[in-house]
């Protein structure tokens, strides 16, 4: 993994991102087996700031989103959930730096396909929680029933 994310997520490596997808497709498969009514209405990416994605590319959590959505048969909304500003990368902040860097960095530009849903946010890595946490925030403040964080790797 140490080597697989970075080469997807900073060199475009599409085949490490299908991968990727395919091991989080095996565990969600057998989690929503188990857990069916945590089966969501809706997926989501988690988005970068149209700077970052036009510096970079693509978006990579965007990437691993659309398989997982084709192969649960669940919608993906890619306009409604947004980064509304840029930040720094959050891999070189201290656990406090990143909350402030974050705070308000989201946004629901439709929040009618927020409200009432129990949504999925995929990502591609979780470090501290922060992203997701103040992405998780913005949801729920924008109506959404339930945030499940659904994210290829967990560093330690």
């Amino acid at each position: 993994m140490d080597s697989l994310v970075p080469a997807f997520k900073y060199h475009r490596q599409n085949a490490y991102g299908r991968l990727l997808a395919q091991l989080m497709l095996l565990h969600l498969t057998h989690y929503l087996a188990q857990f069916p009514e945590r089966r969501p209405d809706l997926l989501l990416a988690m988005p970068m700031h149209s700077a970052r994605q036009a510096q970079r590319g693509y978006n990579q959590a965007f990437e691993l989103a659309r398989p997982l959505a084709n192969a649960l048969q669940l919608p993906l909304e890619r306009r409604a959930f947004q980064r509304s500003r840029a930040t720094q990368p959050q891999q070189v902040l201290t656990a406090r730096q990143r909350q402030q860097n974050l705070r308000d960095a989201f946004c629901c530009s439709q929040p009618a396909q927020i409200a009432g849903r129990d949504i999925a946010l995929v990502d591609d890595v979780m470090t501290t929680g922060t992203s997701a946490g103040e992405a998780t925030r913005t949801l729920l403040r924008a109506g959404a029933n339930s945030v499940q964080i659904w994210c290829a790797a967990r560093t330690p």
